[in-house]
C-alpha cells in the first residue's frame, strides 16, 4: 500500500506478535517462540512464530530512496523500480538493475503523465517477449530496451486510479487499484483490471462502467480504508490478492480466458494490523506476504497455515532490518524484500524516512 496518502492512515492495534526482545536481532540463527496469532475473530491461525533474521541484500544509490517494485528481467538480473515519493518526490521515479553479484546499474527515467513530467513506477512485471510492464501514475506503461537502457515507452491503459500491483498470465495483464473513490459504495471499493499484452491506449474510467473490470470488493475496517494491493498467480492459475486494510487473501478462479471470475474464496484471513502488500509465491506455492505495518514478512503455506518468518521494531535498516517492507520476490534461494521505510502514523511501526535505503533478504534454503 504505496501512495502518498498513507501517512493519513489509521489503525486500532488488534494483534501483538511475538517477543520485542528478539526483534532486532540480525544474526543467522533462528528461533521459535511459542506465540499464538489469531486473526481479528479471534480465530487462531498459527500457534508458533518463527523468526529467521532478514539480511541486507543490497545498499541503494542515493537516486532510490523510495524502492518498491521487484522482477526478474530475462537475463536474470532483478529490476528494481524506485517511486522516490520521499524528501517531496524531488526525484524522479526510476528503474534499477541488480545483478546477481550485487552490481546495481541505472536503467533509466520513466515518462510522466505530461511531457518532460516526472514518472512515479511502483508494481512492474516482464512479459515474454522481454518488454517491461510498469505501473506507473495512473497508468500501464509497456517499455522496451536498449544496451540495458530504456528505448520505447507506450502507454497500455490510463484512468486507473491508485493502480499498484502487476502480474502478467496467459497474453494478459492484471493489476491491482487500491482505491476506487469513484464508486460510490459504503466502504471503500477497490478491484483488478485485466488487459491484453497487446492493448494500448485504453482509457478507463475506474468505475463499474469498465469492461476491464475483473474483480472488486469493499474495505471494510473503518480505520484502514486501502483495498486490493499484491498480487499473484499459481501453477494451476489460481489468482491471489490482497485486501490491505482487512487483512483478507483471496483466492479467484478465472475463465481459461481469463477475463472472468468464476469462484471466489477467502484463503487466508491475517490481522487487520498487518498491512498486506505485495505478494509472491514459491515453487512449492507457499504464499509470502509484505506486512508493510507492521514490518513483517508472513508466509502462507498451503495448508493455510501463516508464520511470521521476520518482524522488527522501527529502525534504519542499515543491517538489512526490515524497514517497512512493500514488495517480496522469490529470487534463486532468498526472498528479496524492498524496504519503503516512508510512511508513519498510528498503527505503523515505521516512523519515518531516512538512509540507507535498502533491500533485504531473507534465506529460504533452511
Amino acid at each position: 500500500m504505496k501512495n502518498n496518502q498513507t501517512n493519513k492512515l489509521g489503525l486500532s492495534l488488534l494483534t501483538t506478535l511475538l517477543l520485542t526482545a528478539i526483534y532486532g536481532c540480525s544474526t543467522t540463527s533462528k528461533t521459535e517462540v511459542n506465540s499464538q496469532i489469531t486473526n481479528d475473530d479471534g480465530v487462531i491461525v498459527s500457534q508458533t512464530t518463527q523468526l529467521d533474521s532478514a539480511k541486507l541484500f543490497a545498499k541503494l544509490p542515493n537516486s532510490c530512496p523510495t524502492p518498491d517494485g521487484l522482477a526478474i528481467a530475462p537475463d536474470g538480473s532483478l529490476t528494481l523500480a524506485c517511486t522516490n515519493y520521499a524528501n517531496k518526490g524531488n526525484k524522479p521515479g526510476i528503474l534499477l538493475s541488480i545483478s546477481s553479484t550485487g552490481d546495481i546499474s541505472t536503467i533509466g527515467e520513466t515518462q510522466g503523465v505530461k511531457k518532460g513530467g516526472i514518472g512515479r513506477p511502483m508494481g512492474i512485471a516482464y512479459a515474454p517477449d522481454g518488454s517491461l510492464y510498469v505501473c506507473d501514475s495512473g497508468r500501464i506503461l509497456r517499455l522496451t530496451f536498449k544496451d540495458g537502457h530504456i528505448a520505447t515507452t507506450e502507454v497500455v491503459a490510463r484512468g486507473l486510479t491508485q493502480v499498484n500491483g502487476i502480474r502478467i498470465h496467459n497474453g494478459s495483464v492484471y493489476v491491482s487499484l487500491l482505491q476506487m473513490k469513484k464508486i460510490k459504495s459504503k466502504n471503500l471499493t477497490s478491484g483488478i483490471y485485466q488487459f491484453s499484452l497487446d492493448d494500448r491506449n485504453i482509457a478507463v474510467t475506474s468505475t463499474e462502467k469498465d469492461k476491464q473490470l475483473l474483480f472488486k470488493t469493499e474495505t471494510k475496517n473503518p480505520e484502514r480504508q486501502f483495498g486490493l494491493d499484491g498480487l499473484v498467480f499459481d501453477k494451476k492459475g489460481y489468482l491471489y490478492t490482497g485486501n490491505f486494510g482487512d487483512g483478507e487473501i483471496y483466492r479467484l478462479t478465472l475463465t481459461d480466458d481469463g477475463k472472468q471470475v468464476i469462484d471466489k474464496e477467502i484463503y487466508a484471513q491475517l490481522p487487520k494490523d498487518t498491512g498486506l502488500d505485495g505478494i509472491t509465491i514459491d515453487n512449492n506455492g507457499n504464499l509470502y506476504v509484505a506486512g508493510f505495518l507492521k514490518n513483517q514478512i508472513v508466509k502462507v503455506a498451503t495448508d493455510k497455515s501463516v508464520t511470521v518468518l521476520a518482524q522488527y521494531p522501527d529502525n534504519n535498516g542499515s543491517n538489512g532490518e526490515l524497514d517497512q517492507p512493500s514488495e517480496v520476490i522469490v529470487y534463486g534461494d532468498k526472498l528479496v524484500v524492498s524496504n519503503f521505510d516512508l510512511m508513519g502514523g498510528k498503527g505503523i511501526v515505521n516512523t519515518k524516512h531516512s538512509a540507507p535505503y535498502t533491500l533485504s533478504y531473507i534465506d529460504l534454503s533452511n
